[in-house]
């Protein structure tokens, strides 16, 4: 059969995107939304002012950019806009592809490994040709006329892992780069992202719906308050369908799963269950309907199906707005005892801490004493999750305990304070995505002094935390006593960790570390292991070098091996030349062990890049080596781009400075 010209080609896909267009039901009403461009994450997260743009003219700045990313909550209407934002593509006579990462399934993981074990732009076919339903590939872009504008809209990008989305944005930028006349717009959740030629980018967020907006879909009589929960569009809009709006997001979903889904008190049980059962078993926002109909039982599956609330197609299934299934599967964990509230747990939850979306609708489903209980398990794996869990909290919601919130926000506010350039900027973000008053001295906080004194501000009569208090605001000029280190291998998460951050702060540490070594041979906790590995980053010694080769070398848990390869490269900034060119040593001869660990590796290379001011006298050259050993250690060509971008980085941030000498510049 002869090849179609290339205009007739054109007129080909834009019938199979008009086709596609038409299979959406069209939302309605239609809100109007508003988004809030910047070229970095710092302003979006800050809330400065950048470019505001209407709907209409999204599309015209894509196309004139050439790559868009637009982070948000969920329910705040990125969807339903990127939808729009297609049609309208079609209209003025744009070739539109929609790549639907949100139909990712498990099985997809190895399928995406296997296109990319070579190249990851070899991914680009993979995407076109599973996700775009146009049964294309990337290809067949070529066969269109070169004149012939093309724009790919990616929704979904946060309903898949960390590392697998980051790859996407790889193949994304990859496009654009090569195809003529080809601009993107992806749709991700409100996350700060390793975005390769970051310059190139242009970071949207949507913006709350205004509260002329809101009243215009309501009737005459009806309050708005400040930071109304229907602001987000999916609220707003279940508020219209229920015809009730009182209470939070969770009422607000319970009361959707109840009456618009039919499920009775005990069915939303069994259907909990079986959605963390599927984010368990697939890390994806697709199920196996065979799996999760064996689970619910086959009438609670047609009414899922029949409500419209899930939407199946051959053997996958799927809910159709992500946050019904978020929050059904946090309703699974909210009811859980407390001891199952594991790093695992959370890791499944969150897809190895891609989303935090469902972690925090669990963490809003619980009452204050486990919601401290929660929080701080959250804290013990991941601080980040925490902070986000908390940011989720608006002012006059039931609030967690004050003196967990404390904790939190310290915590988060120390870690603004980190030598890793990565460290201060995920804490400085939970901190402004905070929507409580509480918060706002933590941000402001310019000096690790002035954090203490915040925390010193905050009066309680609570025991545990008044023991914390002491602990936090020991400072550099400070001993710590032989009692307070001592609760580093304690159970309790918040003291152990707090020591550990502590003790990294005072000078005399002569003492300490033969006390950490022999804490570190006796203790079988791997949570212990990594505090002490914490410490003994900033420990500039011989014996601190040596153990924490040794916990990167035979230490069973990954956390440990991952703190203590951090670590590493923390004692690297610290050390005399001598000790430096040691750890340089150990990290380039263990690249091969790191680089098994993609984890591991990217927290390294995170590790790497610490703030400028405080890397030491040839900082350079100690990343070109370990840049170098790991790169080597690898034949993955997208790990070894990776290691490119940690070297490019590293060269803009430790570059020597020109200085004039005899008129001429020198560097």
């Amino acid at each position: 059969m002869p090849q179609l010209k290339p205009e007739d080609f054109r007129e080909q896909v834009v019938a199979l995107a008009r086709s596609l267009a038409a299979s959406w039901k069209a939302h309605e009403p239609a809100f109007s939304l508003l988004t809030r461009w910047s070229r970095s994450y710092d302003s979006i997260f800050a809330g400065e002012l950048g470019v505001t743009l209407r709907e209409e003219e999204v599309l015209d700045h894509s196309l004139s950019t050439g790559r868009a990313i637009l982070s948000g909550r969920g329910g705040d209407g990125k969807t339903w806009l990127l939808r729009r934002l297609f049609r309208r593509a079609i209209d003025a006579g744009i070739v539109p592809v929609f790549i639907d990462l949100k139909q990712w399934t498990g099985a997809d993981y190895e399928g995406w490994r296997e296109w990319t074990q070579d190249h990851v732009g070899a991914g680009a076919d993979f995407l076109v040709r599973r996700f775009s339903g146009l049964g294309l590939g990337i290809i067949d872009l070529d066969r269109l006329p070169p004149n012939v504008r093309k724009i790919i809209f990616v929704d979904g990008l946060n309903e898949i892992t960390a590392k697998a989305g980051l790859e996407v944005l790889t193949v994304l930028d990859e496009i654009v780069a090569y195809y003529m006349n080809t601009s993107v717009i992806v749709v991700d959740r409100l996350v700060r992202r390793d975005l390769p030629s970051p310059t190139r980018w242009w970071i949207g967020t949507p913006l709350p719906l205004a509260s002329d907006e809101i009243r215009r879909h309501l009737p005459k009589d009806a309050a708005v308050v400040e930071n109304d929960l229907r602001s987000s569009p999916f609220f707003l809009d279940a508020a219209l369908r229920s015809g009730a709006s009182g209470g939070g997001r969770v009422a607000m979903l319970d009361r959707m799963v109840h009456e618009h889904f039919g499920l009775t008190d005990a069915e939303v049980g069994t259907v909990a269950e079986a959605c963390f059962a599927a984010y368990s078993a697939a890390r994806s926002r697709m199920f196996d309907v065979v799996a999760f109909g064996e689970k619910v039982g086959q009438p609670i599956l047609d009414k899922l199906e029949q409500s419209g609330a899930i939407k199946i197609d051959g053997t996958n299934g799927f809910f159709q707005h992500h946050i019904a299934h978020d929050f059904l599967a946090a309703t699974h964990v909210a009811r859980l005892d407390s001891a199952l509230w594991t790093p695992g747990l959370f890791r499944e939850l969150s897809f190895d801490a891609s989303s935090f979306d469902a972690v925090e609708l669990a963490f809003e489903q619980l009452a204050e004493r486990p919601a401290d209980l929660f929080l701080q398990k959250l804290y013990d794996w991941n601080l980040y999750a925490a902070g986000y869990a908390l940011a989720q909290r608006r002012q006059g919601d039931t609030p967690v305990g004050a003196e967990m919130r404390t904790v939190i926000l310290a915590m988060l506010g120390d870690k603004c304070f980190d030598p890793v350039i990565a460290t201060r900027q995920r804490a400085a973000d939970a901190l402004r995505l905070m929507q409580i008053q509480a918060a706002v001295p933590f941000r402001q906080a310019t000096t690790l002094a002035e954090l203490c004194a915040v925390v010193d501000a905050i009066g309680s009569d609570v025991p545990w935390f008044n023991e914390w208090k002491e602990v936090f605001r020991i400072s550099e000029t400070q001993a710590i006593e032989p009692a307070t280190l001592a609760k580093i291998i304690e159970d309790n998460s918040i003291l152990g960790w707090t020591v550990a951050n502590v003790a990294k702060r005072v000078v005399d540490r002569d003492w300490i570390l033969p006390q950490l070594a022999q804490w570190l041979a006796d203790s079988p906790n791997a949570t212990v292991r990594w505090r002490i590995a914490h410490v003994l980053g900033a420990v500039p010694r011989q014996e601190a070098l040596h153990c924490l080769q040794e916990l990167v070398d035979n230490d069973p848990d990954e956390d440990v091996r991952y703190g203590a390869t951090r670590s590493l490269v923390e004692l690297a900034t610290i050390a005399g030349p001598e000790l430096r060119e040691q750890a340089r040593t150990a990290i380039a001869v263990r690249a091969q062990s790191i680089s098994r660990s993609d984890r591991i590796a990217r927290e390294l290379r995170s590790s790497l890049l610490v703030d400028p001011s405080i890397a030491p006298a040839g900082w350079l050259f100690f990343v070109q080596a370990c840049v170098q050993a790991l790169f080597l250690a690898t034949e993955r060509l997208r790990e070894r781009d990776l290691w490119r971008g940690c070297l490019n980085e590293a060269e803009k941030l430790y570059a020597p400075v020109p200085v004039a000498v005899g008129g001429e510049l020198h560097g």
